[in-house]
This record gives structure tokens, C-alpha cells and sequence, in this order.
């Protein structure tokens, strides 16, 4: 009955708070588009820039939440920030990157946020995308040297309060940057993360992070749905590798939302993450 209203009520709010511009297509209000092309894949991707309430009377540096997948993801974002911001959270500016234009968008994502090569088609997965899996070290590079610096040129963010949102692959891409860039964000919000990826690849490189490193300074929130099968195990798993390290400078917790499959889940976790980062 939850999960049923609450995407119930993401429907309506997308109605209310889209509007027709003249060419006949939906616009996000308080939300600019960016150009920028990737120097290190020569791809061109847009940012979808959500300004909060207010942004132009105030002075103040606003915490950056960074979203992908935004085929779905900004939209649903945009609307609980209308209902939730300067009520249940403080106010946030919300950046999220496009996949690459021009591209399949299984193809983008697969490319861009997977951490290595897995040619093999797996968990049902595009085989064909598979083919250009593993460049997600260039897609963080990109994140890293071009999305926010730019972000942070022409808009008023707090710079020691960045969140990384991630859901599926975004959760996996999540969790590769928190393991080999963990000061690129102070926090991570992350969904269903594919831990399964490529024989458990992510499992390994938490293996090698541990051997040279004590700390991880990091708040990070995991999040998956009920109805996940194997990958609510392995998220299960990996938690508990997390407690047996007991890193210095991590804020990590975990939640599986009953009665969620994997794609019904991410407007709650989504909600509960900002809540929990950003609640006042």
C-alpha cells in the first residue's frame, strides 16, 4: 500500500510541476541544461541543473547532490525535492548527467559506469552493451575534472558537502569511486548496487583497498528493495566485510525496503538517503 502510493503520488507531482515550453515538450521547472562534451571519451552528455527555492535571493553555498541515470532519475528526484526541501531536508542544488547523447542509453550506462571489461552477457544484461563495458574510470576522471569544477564555477555550492546518488549500476559505480577516489564526495546515497558485476570484481578491489588503507573517509547509505534475490545477499555480504574492517572515518549503514523490487525501489531510498544526509 506504501510503495503503491508514493509512486502514486511522483505521477501526480510530475503532472503539476512540468511545464509545456513552446516547442511542446515537458521542462522541469527551476532546472537549466548544460552542454559538455567528455575529454577523455569525446562523448557529449547534458547536466540537468535543479536550482532549490530561492537560490537567486540568497548568498549561501548550497550542499550538490549528483545524480545519474537521469532518464528517469532526474524527474523523480526533482519531484520529492519540491514536496521535501527546506521541510524535511535543507535545501540542495541537484546536478544530474545525461547519458552520453547520440548513444543507446544501455550502451552509455554500461560504458560509463561499469569499473571493468565483462564481454559475457550477464544477469540479463545487453550482450552487445557488455562489448563496451569497463570505462568507468574515464567517466569519473570526467566527473572529477570537468562536471564539478564547472558546477561549482557558476553555481553556489558548498564544496565539503557532495553526494553521490547512484542506483543498479549506479550503485556498483558508487561504490568503485568511494574505493579508489573516496574524497571525490563526502556521501553516497546507493541503490541495488550490481555487486554480482563481472564475478564479484568490486569484492576484489575492496580486498585491495584494505590491504594499503586503515581509513575510508566516507558516509555512504545502501539501500535495496525486498524482492532482489541474490543481490540483497550480496549487499548483505559486503556489509559485513565493512564491519569486519571497521575503517576509520566511515559512516556506513544499510536497509532492505520490504515488498520493493529493483525498480520500485528508488523513489523511497532516494527519499530516505536525502533524509538521512540532509535532514533538519
Amino acid at each position: 500500500m506504501y510503495k503503491q502510493l508514493f509512486l502514486t503520488l511522483n505521477i501526480i507531482l510530475l503532472m503539476f510541476f512540468t511545464q509545456v515550453s513552446a516547442s511542446d515538450q515537458f521542462v522541469i521547472q527551476n532546472t537549466q541544461t548544460l552542454q559538455i562534451t567528455s575529454e577523455f571519451n569525446q562523448q557529449n552528455y547534458e547536466l540537468y541543473v535543479r536550482l532549490p527555492k530561492g537560490y537567486k535571493k540568497s548568498k549561501r553555498n548550497y550542499p550538490l547532490v549528483l545524480i545519474n541515470d537521469t532518464s528517469y532519475s532526474i524527474a523523480t528526484a526533482s519531484g520529492i525535492l519540491h514536496l521535501i526541501e527546506g521541510r524535511d531536508i535543507e535545501k540542495v542544488i541537484l546536478v544530474g548527467i545525461s547519458y552520453s547523447k547520440g548513444t543507446n542509453p544501455l550502451f552509455s550506462r554500461t560504458r560509463d559506469y561499469t569499473p571493468t571489461f565483462a564481454p559475457k552477457e550477464t544477469q540479463g544484461h545487453s550482450k552487445a552493451a557488455q562489448q563496451v563495458s569497463g570505462q568507468a574510470n574515464n567517466y569519473v576522471k570526467f566527473i572529477d575534472s570537468q562536471v564539478l569544477p564547472l558546477i561549482a564555477s557558476q553555481f553556489r555550492v558548498d564544496k565539503t558537502r557532495k553526494t553521490f546518488v547512484g542506483h543498479s549500476y549506479g550503485g556498483l559505480l558508487g561504490t568503485y569511486i568511494m574505493l579508489h577516489q573516496p574524497n571525490l564526495f563526502e556521501s553516497y546515497i546507493l541503490g541495488s548496487p550490481s555487486l554480482w558485476y563481472d564475478n564479484k570484481v568490486i569484492f576484489e578491489m575492496e580486498r585491495r583497498y584494505a590491504k594499503h588503507n586503515k581509513a575510508l573517509p566516507a558516509t555512504v547509505r545502501y539501500y535495496i528493495g525486498g524482492k532482489e534475490g541474490g543481490m540483497v545477499t550480496d549487499l548483505k555480504t559486503f556489509v559485513g566485510i565493512l564491519d569486519k574492517r571497521q575503517y576509520k572515518n566511515l559512516d556506513y549503514q544499510y536497509k532492505v525496503i520490504p515488498n520493493t523490487s529493483h525498480f520500485s525501489v528508488f523513489a523511497l531510498l532516494l527519499t530516505e538517503g536525502l533524509i538521512d544526509i540532509y535532514g533538519k
